[in-house]
């Protein structure tokens, strides 16, 4: 039997979506354990009760990189260890555990080759990419191209404030033919109400702060939705970029990021105010230009390798492969 060891967050995110797809398409190969602590910033019990459910376990350990590069040593198991890096550390001291963390796993996977690359650059290690799959969707139907959504935990990284101030100047400048929805989980509660505070500058009617949706509701969101807007200051490889193009939905994205490998229709922009807004504008005032990314983001749905088979075989493929050598 293999393991996977992912922590207990208490909400959804992209790396658990991710973990439960890949164990559900292993069909019972590989079991799940959460482990409850303050990941990623564990505490001295919370790094011993990993290392008791460790001793338990029988065979190989699918690690996942918020539990497994957060320690502040390598972990110690008498079974072989896979790191499954979901996000890139960005600190200096996180870089450095990372790398200590990765160097002594028996074999590394990463879900894009935007993150293995930098992994590769960093810390000189051989990187299995075990990219995401995505479920087929139906071609949403869109609102008339004014129905922008942003997807994701509401916290610093996912960047929703600053995509707040961005709708902010385009109302400002008289392009109001537009409604943006922010879906997430407030993962961070003070972020939250600080876009609370942003969105309360603009008409009422403009934006809808949903909160987190389930399965039926996301999918209903993504059928009315005609641009995904997501301006992550950092991401491995934006799920919900794959999502959203498996709707037939473009996507503007953050350019250097993670999120230009998932992205099928749109474009990736610097992650200046005045950019977005520029995009934007473009967006609602020009129709060749919104057609022309509406189109590509259709081929790009066609082109897709959907369910998350070939994904947990890569992953199967790995942990096999540290059981025998």
């Amino acid at each position: 039997m293999f393991h996977l060891v992912e922590p207990q967050l208490g909400r959804i995110s992209g790396g658990l979506r991710y973990n439960h797809a890949v164990i559900d398409a292993a069909a019972g190969k590989i079991q799940r354990h959460e482990l409850p602590g303050a990941w990623p910033q564990p505490t001295r019990a919370d790094v011993q009760a990993l290392t008791d459910l460790l001793r338990r376990l029988d065979g190989p350990v699918l690690l996942d990189g918020l539990i497994g590069c957060a320690l502040d040593a390598p972990v110690c198991a008498d079974v072989p260890i896979v790191q499954l890096v979901h996000a890139l550390a960005e600190s200096p001291t996180a870089t450095r555990r990372e790398g200590n963390c990765l160097k002594a796993a028996d074999a590394v996977v990463a879900t894009s080759h935007f993150a293995a690359e930098a992994l590769q650059e960093r810390h000189d290690i051989d990187v299995v990419v075990a990219a995401p799959g995505v479920e087929p969707r139906p071609v949403a139907t869109g609102s008339k191209g004014r129905h922008f959504i942003s997807v994701g935990g509401i916290e610093p990284n996912k960047n929703q404030r600053f995509l707040a101030h961005v709708l902010g100047q385009l109302d400002a400048l008289g392009f109001t033919a537009w409604h943006c929805t922010f879906a997430g989980p407030a993962t961070d509660a003070a972020y939250a109400a600080g876009l609370r505070r942003d969105l309360a500058q603009l008409p009422g009617s403009r934006t809808t702060l949903a909160g987190e949706l389930d399965a039926d509701a996301l999918a209903a969101l993504y059928d009315t939705a005609d641009l995904l807007v997501f301006p992550s200051r950092a991401e491995t490889f934006g799920l919900v970029v794959r999502e959203a193009t498996a709707a037939g939905i473009p996507a503007f994205v953050t350019a250097g990021t993670g999120a230009e490998e998932a992205l099928g229709g749109g474009a990736a922009l610097a992650l200046e105010e005045t950019a977005w807004v520029e995009a934007l504008r473009r967006w609602l005032t020009e129709p060749s230009l919104r057609e022309t990314f509406q189109a590509d983001a259709r081929v790009a749905r066609q082109r897709l390798s959907y369910g998350w088979q070939a994904t947990a075989n890569t992953v199967l493929d790995v942990l096999e492969s540290v059981r025998s050598g």
